[in-house]
């Protein structure tokens, strides 16, 4: 494959989003940002460590750099204060200072918690994002944000701090298996509802096909990309509620995922159920027709991305909503739909709609 940069253009915090399977190039690029003479400090997790660590240490270790590891718990219970104190104290063990560059060497859950490592060690230290997954590669290594979860919900405790380079090198999703493919397209197929109707059209004849070749997955990663770039650099913290339109579907979904504690769904299948009630919550409020809420269903079914969330309670699921972050003195405001390609941020919907339209979507 040919290398693409995307510039990620913030005024304080430039950097790039290199899309290449060239570790030579990757390595050439972390030198200038890394210092070889402190250490790298390498976050990864227990299922990224069988597959990929060695190769990739040894990489870094021809290049000149001295590399410490931390292996955390793999997936969303790994993603806690008590890894954050874990990895802390394996830092400062292992001599790390404020020279020092961290790794995020794996998928969202990594990213998040290497991140959040990265901007309260010693005050903050730089850090590198190394996605492995779909997902991270679409849409979480991008951004900054970075947060771990709370008993009391996902995501609660976090800090926004923007990498020095995201790494993508595609021939990592060759180990990832069907489920967290289809795990990243839900992030995926929310740019395409919320900001382009072409690439909406574009994924959907994908799907109909059946095949998802390597030119089709650098394609979506590199427009996923852009489109995430493109709001960052408008509203980088979130202040202006441009942002707030990269959080279609996750509302509900951080509701789900708290309430069965991170254990029975994916994060991109939790989006997937959170963007079609979105989507049904559009129509019922008449943002959208119905038309609209059946492109996203029908785009969803294709994408193998509809599920049953079981015996879920609607009051329960309410109430976890309302501790959103983008909730407003207990209003919850929701990311809609206008029609595909088009949502409206900040819309405030009456607890009785969407407790209504919520207990019809629980049981559809």
């Amino acid at each position: 494959m040919k290398s693409q940069t995307l510039r990620v253009k913030l005024k304080n915090n430039p950097y790039d989003i290199l899309l290449s399977a060239d570790t030579a190039e990757f390595v050439s690029r972390l030198k200038k940002i890394a210092d070889v003479r402190a250490p790298l400090f390498v976050i990864t997790d227990s299922n990224v460590a069988k597959l990929h660590l060695d190769s990739f240490l040894n990489a870094l270790k021809k290049a000149g750099f001295a590399c410490r590891v931390a292996v955390i718990k793999a997936g969303e219970t790994g993603k806690s204060l008590q890894t954050l104190c874990r990895l802390y104290d394996k830092a400062l063990d292992q001599g790390m200072d404020r020279k020092s560059c961290a790794v995020a060497f794996g998928g969202g859950v990594v990213g998040d918690a290497a991140g959040f490592f990265a901007s309260t060690y010693m005050r903050g230290i730089r850090y590198v994002q190394v996605p492995t997954t779909l997902l991270a590669m679409t849409d979480s290594s991008v951004g900054g944000k970075t947060a771990v979860n709370t008993s009391g919900g996902k995501n609660i405790a976090g800090a926004f701090c923007q990498p020095s380079l995201v790494w993508i090198n595609p021939d990592y999703l060759a180990t990832l298996p069907e489920r967290q493919i289809k795990n990243g397209l839900a992030e995926v197929v929310k740019y395409a509802f919320t900001f382009d109707a072409k690439f909406h059209d574009y994924i959907s004849d994908m799907f109909e096909s059946g095949i998802i070749s390597s030119e089709d997955f650098e394609y979506m990663i590199l427009k996923s990309c852009g489109y995430k770039a493109s709001v960052v650099e408008k509203d980088e913290k979130e202040t202006k509620g441009l942002r707030e339109v990269l959080n279609f579907g996750h509302t509900l979904a951080h509701a789900i995922e708290t309430y069965t504690e991170y254990k029975k769904f994916l994060h991109g299948e939790a989006v997937a159920a959170g963007m079609l009630f979105a989507a049904q919550l559009s129509a019922r409020v008449k943002m959208c027709g119905m038309d609209t809420y059946f492109e996203v269903k029908n785009l969803l079914e294709s994408a193998g991305l509809l599920l049953k969330l079981g015996t879920l309670n609607a009051d329960k699921l309410l109430a976890l909503m309302k501790k959103d972050k983008k909730s407003v003195g207990g209003d919850i405001r929701f990311v809609l739909l206008k029609n595909v390609g088009k949502a409206i941020t900040g819309v405030r919907v009456p607890d009785k709609i969407v407790r209504e339209t919520l207990i019809k979507f629980l049981n559809s």
